[in-house]
């Protein structure tokens, strides 16, 4: 998953480093949750696999602790953040919308 530009200061100086150790060395090149290969075509979707890095049991960019990160596809990391996302896209608009109201 692409990090927000507002967001990259709260990750730390080695994220790249840490996401490539946990994808590329850890994880040896797969999906850590349902096994799909990185780069060959996802079992049930069809779309080639991108490994990502997510943070399993504490959303924060700050908790990049290695037993925190795991290797996962798309699909995997998709489902696991879904209610989490929706929710941020909520508070968004939210916040925009009052700024909107500011200004009207």
């Amino acid at each position: 998953m692409p990090i927000r530009p507002e967001m990259k200061a709260r990750y730390p100086k080695d994220w790249r480093l840490r996401s490539r150790f946990v994808r590329l060395y850890r994880a040896k090149n797969r999906c850590e949750k349902c096994g799909a290969e990185n780069g060959r075509p996802h079992p049930i979707t069809g779309a080639r696999v991108v490994l990502t890095t997510a943070h399993v049991f504490d959303q924060r960019p700050e908790a990049a602790s290695l037993l925190n990160l795991a290797a996962w596809c798309q699909l995997c990391h998709n489902r696991h953040d879904a209610s989490a996302r929706q929710q941020g896209r909520r508070e968004r608009l939210e916040a925009a919308s009052g700024q909107l109201r500011l200004f009207a």
